[in-house]
């Protein structure tokens, strides 16, 4: 992106000014929620219908047993579930019936053909709810597709230079919308590798839709750090950030191999951070739960583009870098392509009409060249992001010698402030001159 054009980026992105969908998209997607919610309807009618024959029917059979257990508890039979009905009709005496002196042939023929009947009606009642829930599946589905439809379309609404990830805050307003069209359930390819751990219920349920918005912040938003996966997930599930339920999500999909984790670490200062990229059958689970591929994280194009694996301690760095930016507010890029043969920046940030192409540098050797040759880049202005306080003085006071103007931030100092605590009035730039 040339520099001339950085002024007229805007940043504010997933305003609800800046997307508007077509009315064929919205009456599309009304037509199946309203499809869904007439399944629905139709399903409980059904299941209500049932409910008040076995009731009749269990009258008829045992009253006097069922009266009982009313006066125990007066929801019953209201709340009974299957299983409830299923044991209650099992105990019912074969040669019992309420105000029925004794058993004729005619009444013992009868009965064994209500009985047959219950069992009958037990089964289609099984298939209703079977059916029901599949229904729901195959709105959610196709709900989750029409929502996927509306992203795309507001993500090409915006003006964030291509393949850039929003501040964390968008980030989050955006897994927020799609979190009602998340599939209950993984897809039937990865159903028997992905189990939920051995969690039941709603437990499974809430962790399956966990795994999902982590594939979602890692495949969608490029985003890599634990840190800040864990605190974008905990804002979206109303939780606190690093409790252990949310990092054991990050755990079960790395040990199913949908993830590949890693820590790195820096010497100076002393940090570190685990980090974490889809592997191929992470890519593969994206594509089948969300229906497009994912793209490239943070951490990948590092190692793809800028020896990540060799230089650790400077992707590191850069990641740091990024992460820190996002949570104070600012649109980020990892290695930017640039129009500009000397010059090769580590990464892009901007925020409302602060655009800047950004170095990261952990050493403290002078490099005046790569500083003028940026400051083109920036309209005569030098980004630097140190790794230490003594660094980031050392290198700006290069800059000012050579009357290159610019702004400066170091690891050291941007790793002060609890994570937790960080915004978008937090500052990202520790000096400028």
């Amino acid at each position: 992106m040339q520099p001339s054009n950085l002024s007229r980026i805007h940043l504010y992105f997933y305003n609800s000014n800046m997307v508007t969908l077509v009315s064929e998209h919205q009456r599309a997607l009304g037509d199946l929620l309203s499809a869904e919610r007439q399944l629905r309807e139709q399903g409980e009618r059904f299941i209500q219908e049932f409910r008040q024959l076995l009731l009749e029917t269990a009258i008829r059979l045992d009253g006097e047993r069922l009266e009982a257990i009313r006066r125990e508890s007066p929801l019953v039979p209201s709340f009974w579930t299957v299983a409830d009905w299923r044991a209650f009709l099992r105990d019912i005496p074969n040669a019992k019936g309420w105000g029925v002196p004794a058993q004729t042939n005619v009444q013992a023929a009868r009965e064994r053909e209500l009985l047959q009947q219950i069992e009958a009606l037990k089964a289609q009642l099984d298939d209703a709810f079977h059916q029901l829930d599949e229904e729901k599946q195959h709105a959610e589905k196709v709900v989750t597709l029409e929502t996927i439809a509306e992203n795309r379309d507001a993500k090409a609404a915006t003006e964030l230079p291509e393949g850039s990830t929003p501040r964390l805050a968008d980030i989050i307003e955006d897994v927020k919308r799609i979190v009602p069209s998340l599939p209950q359930r993984p897809p039937t390819a990865f159903a028997k590798i992905l189990d939920g751990g051995g969690r039941l219920g709603g437990d499974r349920a809430r962790v399956f839709q966990r795994y999902w918005i982590v594939l979602y912040l890692i495949g969608r938003w490029r985003l890599a750090a634990s840190m800040e996966i864990d605190d974008a997930l905990a804002n979206v599930v109303g939780v606190s950030a690093g409790s252990g339920s949310l990092r054991r999500v990050l755990v079960d999909l790395a040990n199913t191999n949908f993830l590949v984790g890693e820590k790195l670490e820096m010497n100076l200062p002393r940090t570190a951070l685990k980090l974490f990229r889809l592997s191929v059958d992470g890519e593969k689970l994206y594509q089948a739960l969300f229906h497009e591929q994912a793209e490239e994280s943070e951490w990948s194009r590092l190692i793809r583009l800028h020896e990540g694996e060799r230089f650790t301690e400077h992707t590191l760095g850069v990641l740091v870098f990024t992460m820190h930016a996002r949570k104070r507010g600012y649109a980020t890029r990892v290695l930017p392509d640039v129009d500009a043969e000397k010059a090769v920046p580590d990464a892009w940030v901007g925020r409302s009409d602060e655009q800047l192409y950004v170095e990261v540098e952990l050493g403290t050797k002078e490099r005046v060249a790569k500083w003028r040759n940026q400051a083109q880049l920036n309209g005569g202005k030098a980004a630097i992001c140190a790794a230490t306080e003594k660094g980031r003085q050392r290198l700006g006071g290069d800059c000012k010698l050579d009357n290159i103007a610019g702004v400066s931030t170091d690891i050291e100092t941007l790793i002060k402030t609890k994570y937790k605590t960080v915004d978008h009035t937090t500052p990202l730039w520790v000096e400028q001159w």
